[in-house]
């Protein structure tokens, strides 16, 4: 629930509820994210955000004071809340920025989870930052959360970016802070070149300008790329780093777990990794979604690729993930047609099998909010991929052949594979059809293991 100033004065909350200060507020995922917390930790409590104009950050903050357990702060009033606090916690203080404030015994004490979220990110991925020579985009507030946690853990920091003098100016402040501290600042023509991890703190390259871009390439050593933007979840930065050799992150799980770690503050419930890892994934389906409609424009995930590629199992666990509704084109048919796609090719040929397809891939087209899993065969026909590209986003799971072997060999029910060498049979079709797939795709995803392909797919959107 999104509330404007004059609604927040009028509200009265029935149990413990937390707020989210901004201004703008805009879209934001912090109440749906809060309440999954809640969910998972068993709490009856509620989140909500508030529109709140600087002007009115002091009555608003004591409204909260009166009727709320505890606040996040964003964009203007991570700095602006310090005055009106009792206490603020060392990091906090040293940063000048609060994102969360706990209401405790009449008390109001300030806390910075951004600084932590931070954290668990690069633990997640084994990041060790002593030594380490790090390069850091920007200077804002995102900047100095990732050079205050940098140079308290004794990495070498470089600070770029396109005022010189407010880089600086953080390079004042984390060195007045953290005294010893190895902090320098360059021009981005004048990079180290043995610079090993790269952190972006900027919006360039956030979503809608996400062709954007705060560096053209990467230090040649670069091991670690952590991108602040989540939206989209493959940033521009990111895709500069060579795969093979650089793990890269965007910032969803930083957001999930400074929101974890405020919940502990308010109420001091921990949380299991496990449960951390399931909202992660739900959070991506459920930006995926976001995605599918601001980005694409479209209402529906449609998946193509060859028989026995895993699109009826992606397309379950994808239906899951995002809640979406999920339809199997095949089985659709089947029940509409009330027999087995192998009695109808056997009955009445091919066909006319991809005559009654045709129609009811039209069908399920119009339709809105569904995961549509495709037959093998169905792109053949571009009046398919006409009709499921007018709402859907057209996803190819590129499966590699010898998977999609494995796969079919568990299968007696492909009537095109009906032959004495069932494998070159298959081989056969797959070589006629994979550039169609390709041309036919709006996007394609390629990996060996199931649980890559769904992470792929998401990110993909």
């Amino acid at each position: 629930m999104l509330l404007s100033m004059e609604e927040f004065r009028a509200f009265h909350p029935k149990k413990p509820t937390y707020a989210l200060f901004g201004w703008p507020l805009g879209h934001t995922m912090s109440p749906e994210l809060h309440q999954q917390l809640f969910t998972v930790s068993g709490q009856d409590a509620d989140y909500i955000g508030v529109a709140v104009p600087p002007a009115d950050l002091p009555e608003a903050f004591q409204l909260a004071k009166d009727r709320l357990h505890g606040i996040n702060c964003t964009i203007p009033h991570k700095k602006a809340v310090i005055p009106l606090l009792d206490e603020v916690d060392t990091a906090a203080r040293d940063l000048h920025s609060v994102n969360t404030v706990a209401f405790v015994q009449g008390k109001s004490i300030g806390y910075n989870t951004d600084i932590l979220g931070f954290a668990e990110s690069l633990k997640r991925d084994g990041i060790a930052l002593r030594g380490k020579k790090v390069l850091l985009l920007g200077y804002g507030g995102a900047a100095s959360v990732m050079a205050y946690h940098c140079a308290s853990q004794g990495a070498y920091l470089t600070i770029t970016g396109r005022d010189l003098e407010k880089a600086a100016a953080l390079q004042r402040q984390i060195c007045d802070v953290l005294p010893g501290a190895h902090v320098s600042v360059f021009s981005r023509r004048h990079i180290p070149r043995d610079i090993q991890i790269v952190l972006n703190s900027t919006p360039v390259g956030m979503f809608p300008k996400e062709q954007s871009a705060p560096l053209h390439f990467l230090p040649h050593k670069t091991e670690y790329v952590f991108d602040a933007i989540y939206n989209p979840p493959v940033t521009s930065t990111m895709r500069l780093a060579n795969p093979k050799k650089t793990k890269t992150r965007d910032g969803l799980y930083m957001l999930v777990m400074q929101a974890a770690h405020a919940q502990t503050i308010w109420s001091g419930v921990c949380f299991a990794p496990q449960s951390c890892e399931t909202i992660l994934r739900r959070t991506y389906g459920r930006m995926a979604v976001k995605r599918l409609h601001e980005k694409h424009g479209k209402q529906n995930i449609v998946l193509c690729g060859f028989m026995g590629s895993g699109k009826t199992t992606v397309g379950r666990k994808l239906a899951r993930l995002t809640g979406l509704s999920f339809v199997d084109a095949d089985q659709y048919l089947e029940a509409q047609e009330g027999k087995k796609i192998s009695d109808i090719f056997a009955e009445h040929g091919e066909a006319y099998f991809r005559e009654r397809e045709t129609a009811y891939i039209r069908a399920l087209s119009q339709r809105e909010g569904i995961v549509l899993s495709l037959g093998g065969g169905a792109v053949l026909r571009p009046e398919n991929v006409q009709a499921v590209r007018e709402t859907g986003l057209l996803i190819h799971l590129d499966t590699p052949f010898y998977r999609i072997v494995k796969n079919l060999s568990y299968s007696n029910t492909r009537p095109l594979l009906d032959r004495p060498d069932k494998q070159a049979e298959t081989r056969r079709l797959y070589n006629a059809r994979k550039t169609i797939y390709h041309h036919a795709a709006d996007v394609s995803v390629r990996s060996p293991k199931l649980s890559e392909v769904l992470e792929k797919v998401v990110k993909s959107i």
